[in-house]
């Protein structure tokens, strides 16, 4: 799933804005996930090369920032409904603990994270 950038929504305030460093209104982005719950839906992007000091962090962006490209979705994309919310994703990164495991570096879950990122952006 490819999406393009059509407006930019502050991750912390919810307003509009002009830029942020991570987006570029114009640009197109893969879809790693889709999380959708509490009336609202959110995409997981991968960090663009060069964004940071290069640690992939992907982040969470309302989906009402993107139009939709590409509808194509991942062949490891597996529904997960838990208490009321829907995720997209790879059954791997579903389980209880990937992202915080991920994000304190933890080898298994970013060889995970690497392997599933690279099958998507292959079918992307």
């Amino acid at each position: 799933m490819i999406v393009r950038c059509i407006q930019i929504i502050s991750p912390a305030t919810g307003a509009v804005v002009s830029d942020h460093p991570a987006m570029r209104i114009g640009a197109e982005y893969p879809v790693l996930e889709v999380l959708a719950g509490n009336d609202r839906v959110l995409f997981r992007i991968p960090d663009q090369a060069g964004s940071r000091e290069y640690y992939d962090s992907p982040g969470l962006w309302n989906a009402a920032m993107f139009a939709v490209v590409s509808e194509r979705l991942p062949t490891c994309w597996v529904a997960e409904l838990k208490n009321g919310n829907l995720s997209l994703a790879p059954r791997e990164w579903q389980r209880a603990g990937f992202w915080e495991d991920y994000f304190d570096h933890v080898p298994a879950a970013v060889a995970e994270y690497e392997r599933l990122k690279a099958a998507i952006l292959t079918e992307s």
